[in-house]
């Protein structure tokens, strides 16, 4: 019978244990095909046994030589098929009818023999030759044997007939329809066990070839049959005709095989020129390789250099085409391939008789019936594998020109697996921050707003942090941009350590990153998540062999209405973000609504801080500082405020922290300490009987770790002629807790200009006596937190007591903060502090009052007053600027 349904037999019956040639409904369609095997049989025995069995003639002894060139025929007619192409479709025919025609013939007084013979040619061609597995060899013994004995029996319908008449012709070509049909029946039977139900549509076609394949085997059976009856003789001119037909097919045959392969290697070019380079040329290259081989299984696995991340195994098969990681590959899947392949070949043609023992064992661990296989090769490098395996039943197993075929395939292959490589470059280029390897804005705002288009279907929770790193800018000022990079990348390993699988990790640019928290069952999930993300910053970080400590502060929005968009939610984050940076820095906020305006109001102040000093915004006024036992003033302190056209008068805590962020406290703190300096250079007239007047400026952390800080004061010293001993910087205490050793030693400089250090709200920070005693300090400021009732509260009074003690040991010299009574200032007096200042002496005044005041100082030191002890109400007048936001 013809073999249109070569390939769907071999699908249904197809039970190999290999993981990536099992048919689709393997897992339950195996048992259900054993089962029809085993009824197959069964119905075989009985009609043999109930019909054909008494067919048999007495006295009828089939000829030996003549059962044996039935089984040779039969063997042949299974193992050697005829292919007639057509376009890009081959359909294959078995000949096996040609010695089953002639067989009902010679055999006629015993169908019996023709039935055993039919079995056990087939048995040789199928079992013996092409190895066909247990399954779908019993299928086809059981198939061939059922068409046999129905042929065998309609034909004894018919016996004694001469085979030269053409009423025997017509009822011959039946028959043989009939018994081909029935095993198409039997195969349409075993697909839809195996596959479920087929479309009768598609049986059409495969009807038609089963016809017309089995009328042109009969026909050629009837011309062998009449002319051995007429004369035997006669059957050797068949043999030219024969010869001239299988030269004929054979020279045909090469040359579509030729063109076929030339077409086929000019598709895959035109389809790689075509192909993106996002990799989904592979899965189509693969399928060329299975029509151009007649395989059922391709199969490419790509190790990580080709891939770029992980091993990658893509499948081809009949069923269609499947990816998965494989993390062993590396280790194991080449293993077999490097040592087998020698360096005068590219691929290998694997089969169960092959010499090898190590492929045969490998060809039986996967599951194969036969495969060739390659290295894929690219750029000096090893890239992977190519395999094809299974070729279809009736097509024979794989031979040297399919090697060189496959060898140019594997070359395009590798093309395509490069092609892919560098799509995985680009995308990652273009999606991904290179420094830390976490997604980039454009990427991170494409998730966000998928997951909000999930969240609308699904009504999910969601939520966006925002992290900026708390002076990042004075790390890389301080160690350098390398160092810098460094630390972001550090930042983001740990990100990666405390976020859950769900979570998307960012980096906006600069020290910016931001997180998108999916999948929250409610804001305790998120808040947890928030904390994680701080915690991360708790431990030191080792950049460029140093331990640098740095904390980040983060906002978070979660989604509330439905109606927001990325970028509203991103902007959210963001404010609640700046709110974290307001209320200390290292911590977390979650978004408010009444945030916003707060955010706003501070953007305005930041931008209009830019220019302020260029508009000559900026006012400095100054306090003076007292020595409590002369009642004199010794010094004043130069203190900061933004004289705004439209807001008035802004205090420093509205605009210091936003200048902190920005870094325009580095300009600012200059300007400040230039005027002061300058200023004092104008009052030097009034100073003669004042040698050790000083002025105090603070300086901020920031300011402090500027490499260039220490020349910029020496130039401003040096401009305005100012002895540095009569300059003091006062300093915090936390610019000591982030990097005690380079605090020291920028202090030391300082000190080595001649300037005096003070540090400023002491007992308020986080000072140890261990720290303070390795410090180059000269002053510590009293907090007025413990001048507060210092005359009336016996505990504040301890406190403050304490501290000067502890002063007095260091051999600091002592100033009093926010004195405003002349209680406190006689109590400070007790306890041994010398030097105060407040509102009770003065408060924050012009440079022309500070003037005024000295004038009236040294006035009353030639009458004997003393100007502190003269009630401020009756002191003469100084001028203050009132401090109104």
């Amino acid at each position: 019978m013809p073999r249109g349904l070569v390939k769907t037999r071999q699908r249904a019956a197809d039970a190999r244990a290999g993981p990536e040639n099992r048919p689709t409904a393997s897992a339950g369609g195996v048992t259900p095909i054993w089962a029809l095997n085993i009824c197959m049989c069964l119905v075989a025995a009985v009609v043999y046994v109930v019909a054909v069995a008494p067919l048999r003639q007495s006295g009828g002894t089939p000829v030996l030589w003549s059962v044996a060139a039935l089984v040779v025929g039969f063997a042949v007619g299974e193992w050697w098929r005829v292919f007639i192409h057509f376009r890009k479709e081959s359909q294959s025919f078995s000949l096996s009818e040609i010695p089953l025609v002639i067989g009902v013939f010679v055999l006629a007084g015993d169908p019996g023999e023709l039935v055993l013979a039919r079995i056990l040619g087939a048995a040789i061609g199928l079992g013996l030759i092409r190895r066909q597995e247990p399954i779908k060899l019993i299928f086809n013994l059981a198939s061939f044997a059922i068409e046999t004995e129905t042929f065998s029996i309609l034909v004894h319908r018919i016996s004694g007939t001469s085979p030269t008449t053409p009423s025997t012709w017509l009822w011959m070509l039946l028959f043989m329809s009939i018994a081909s049909l029935l095993g198409l029946a039997f195969t349409a039977l075993a697909i839809s066990l195996a596959e479920g139900r087929q479309s009768p549509r598609q049986w059409v076609q495969p009807i038609v070839i089963v016809l017309i394949g089995g009328f042109a085997n009969c026909s050629l059976g009837l011309v062998v049959v009449a002319l051995y009856n007429i004369d035997g003789s006669a059957l050797l001119l068949l043999l030219t005709p024969l010869a001239a037909i299988g030269a004929s097919y054979v020279l045909y045959t090469r040359e579509h095989q030729k063109h076929q392969r030339l077409q086929y290697l000019y598709e895959s070019s035109d389809m790689l020129q075509r192909a993106s380079s996002d990799g989904a040329a592979i899965p189509e290259l693969l399928d060329q390789l299975r029509k151009v081989f007649r395989a059922d299984i391709a199969t490419v696995s790509l190790l990580p250099v080709a891939t770029g991340t992980v091993s990658w195994r893509t499948i081809s098969t009949s069923r269609g085409t499947s990816d998965n990681v494989d993390t062993v590959l590396s280790a194991e899947h080449l293993e077999r391939f490097v040592p087998l392949l020698d360096e005068s070949k590219r691929g290998l043609i694997v089969t169960p008789s092959t010499s090898d023992p190590d492929l045969r064992e490998w060809l039986r661990e996967q599951g194969y019936t036969d495969a060739m296989a390659t290295l894929l090769q690219g750029e000096g490098m090893l890239l992977g594998t190519l395999i094809v395996a299974n070729r279809m039943s009736g097509v024979g197993t794989f031979d040297t020109d399919d090697l060189h075929l496959f060898d140019a395939f594997a070359a395009q292959t590798s093309v395509a697996v490069q092609n892919t490589r560098l799509g995985h470059r680009l995308r990652q280029q273009a999606f991904h921050d290179t420094l830390t390897d976490l997604a980039n804005r454009a990427l991170f705002m494409d998730r966000l707003e998928h997951a909000l288009t999930r969240r609308e279907r699904h009504d999910e929770s969601l939520a966006v942090m925002f992290l900026d790193l708390d002076d990042f800018k004075e790390i890389n000022d301080s160690l350098g941009h390398m160092a810098g990079d460094e630390l972001l990348a550090r930042v983001a390993d740990r990100l990666k350590l405390v976020l859950r699988a769900s979570d998307t990790a960012a980096r906006f640019g600069g020290d910016e990153f931001a997180i998108l928290v999916e999948e929250t069952a409610d804001p305790e999930d998120t808040i947890r998540v928030a904390e994680r993300v701080v915690s991360v910053f708790k431990r030191r970080f080792v950049v460029a062999g140093r331990e640098v400590t740095i904390s980040a502060s983060v906002g978070v929005a979660v989604t509330a209405t439905r109606d927001i968009s990325a970028e509203e939610l991103v902007g959210q984050a963001d404010v609640a973000m700046y709110r974290a940076k307001v209320k200390g820095k290292d911590t977390y906020e979650v978004f408010q609504p009444g945030m916003q305006d707060v955010v706003a109001r501070r953007l305005e102040v930041r931008t209009d801080l830019e220019r302020a000093i260029d508009r000559h915004e900026l006012v400095v006024l100054y306090q003076p500082i007292v020595d409590l036992t002369t009642s004199t003033p010794v010094g004043v302190e130069a203190l900061v405020r933004w004289k705004h056209p439209r807001w008035g008068m802004v205090v420093p805590a509205e605009f210091i922290g936003i200048a902190e962020e920005t870094g325009m406290i580095r300009e600012l703190g200059l300007h400040v300490l230039e005027e002061a300096c300058r200023q004092w250079q104008e009052w030097q007239v009034e100073l003669i009987d004042e040698p050790a007047f000083t002025v105090s400026v603070n300086v901020s952390p920031r300011q402090l770790r500027d490499p260039s800080f220490v020349s910029e004061v020496w130039r401003i010293l040096t401009r305005a002629g100012l002895p540095p001993s009569h300059l003091t910087l006062e300093i915090t205490e936390s610019f000591m807790v982030d990097d005690p050793e380079s605090a020291r030693d920028r202090l030391r400089e300082l000190k080595g200009l001649g300037v005096r250090i003070s540090m400023d709200d002491f007992g308020t920070g986080y000072s140890s006596l261990a720290s303070l005693q390795d410090l180059p300090l000269d002053i510590l400021k009293i907090d007025k937190l413990f001048v507060d009732h210092v005359a009336e509260d016996p505990r504040r009074t301890a406190f403050a007591q304490a501290i000067i003690r502890m002063g007095k040991t260091l051999g600091l010299g002592l100033i009093a903060e926010g004195v405003e009574t002349a209680e406190q200032a006689e109590r400070l007096q007790s306890l041994g502090c010398r030097f105060a200042q407040g509102f009770y002496f003065s408060r924050p005044v012009p440079a022309e009052e500070i003037q005024r005041m000295l004038h009236a100082s040294h006035a009353m030191r030639l009458a004997g007053g003393r100007w502190a002890e003269v009630e401020p109400a009756k002191r003469p007048r100084l001028r203050v600027l009132e401090e109104t936001a």
